[in-house]
This record gives structure tokens, C-alpha cells and sequence, in this order.
């Protein structure tokens, strides 16, 4: 059994306790974007440009020393740290194919994460923190109700895999 913690930005990240999670409750952590300021993750998820970020979100994403960064992007090839995934086509709006060469996407980076942690970790369990969609700056109300059909689809598809995703807090996912 491997137990991955997926941590995004939201609200609910303040469940996850560092001190306490990371040496005792997963096997792996793996955040998105400017995570580092709050958790130091052993992998980082990383979707937009470099533009994308203010220059102090920028700076945590520049500054992170994660085991493993992931982007599609090629431009953060300069990090050491850097690997190169490649992404589905499309979004997984009626159903997830796990068994792709690609990460599945969505309109969150804690989604294509939870694709890593299955594809590149084995998760056999993963937990989702901070992964509210309410309040998001970027996210109007129907990108989030779209990529709470993604995380649906992504549940069963993982479920028939035999890996379980745990939703914390009381965002938008709560009941999937």
C-alpha cells in the first residue's frame, strides 16, 4: 500500500500537518506551483508559464528543491530537477483512461498530480488536500463544476485500479 498526499493551495491544505503527515502518514508528497511555501513536497506539479505566476508566487515555484519537477512545459528544462510529462488531448468529460501513455488533464494541477501519483508512484491511496475549487481567483463557477466531473471520472477510473482518492475538507469535492 502506497499513500500519497496530492496538496493544492485551498483551504483545506491547513489539514495537512507537516510536522506530523510527512513522517508518519504518506509515503510521498507531490504539490502544485508555489506549494514550497507552505510544505516542503518531494515532487512539484507545475502547468502554467512562468507569466502565469505574480513575482512572488514565481519565486517559491524557482526556488523549490523538490526530488522531482514536473511540467509539459519545456521551459523548465533549465531545472535539474525537471521531467518532462506529456498530457492527454483531452479532458476526461465522459471517462479517465488510466492506461494512456499521457497524464490525463484538466483544468487544475492537482488533477494531472493525481494522475502522477497513480502513474509514477503507484499510489494505491491518494489524499487530496487543498483542492477546495471555492473562492479560486482563476476558477469561475463552471470550469469548477467541469473539473468536478474530471475528479469524478478519475475516481471511478482509479477505483478500478484498485487506488482509492480521499477528498479533505469541504470544498467542492467533498462528495464525489
Amino acid at each position: 500500500m502506497k499513500k500519497i498526499a496530492v496538496l493544492g493551495l485551498g483551504e483545506s491544505l491547513k489539514l495537512f500537518n507537516p510536522e506530523y503527515d510527512l513522517k508518519t502518514t504518506f509515503d510521498y508528497t507531490i504539490g502544485v506551483n508555489d506549494i514550497w511555501r507552505y510544505v516542503k513536497c518531494q515532487a512539484v506539479v507545475c502547468l502554467d508559464i512562468r507569466s502565469a505566476f505574480n513575482s512572488d508566487r514565481l519565486f517559491w515555484i524557482e526556488s523549490c528543491t523538490p526530488e522531482i519537477f514536473y511540467s509539459h512545459i519545456i521551459n523548465y528544462d533549465i531545472r535539474k530537477d525537471f521531467k518532462l510529462i506529456k498530457l492527454t488531448l483531452y479532458c476526461p468529460n465522459k471517462i479517465c483512461n488510466l492506461d494512456t501513455p499521457e497524464i490525463n488533464k484538466s483544468l487544475c494541477s492537482p488533477f494531472v498530480a493525481c494522475g502522477i501519483a497513480y502513474k509514477f508512484h503507484q499510489a494505491t491511496e491518494i489524499h487530496l488536500y487543498g483542492v477546495d475549487l471555492i473562492g479560486h481567483p482563476n476558477l469561475k463557477p463552471d470550469m469548477c463544476t467541469l473539473i468536478k466531473l474530471h475528479f469524478i471520472n478519475l475516481k471511478l477510473a482509479l477505483k478500478e485500479k484498485g487506488c482509492e482518492l480521499i477528498v479533505h475538507g469541504d470544498g467542492l469535492l467533498k462528495n464525489i
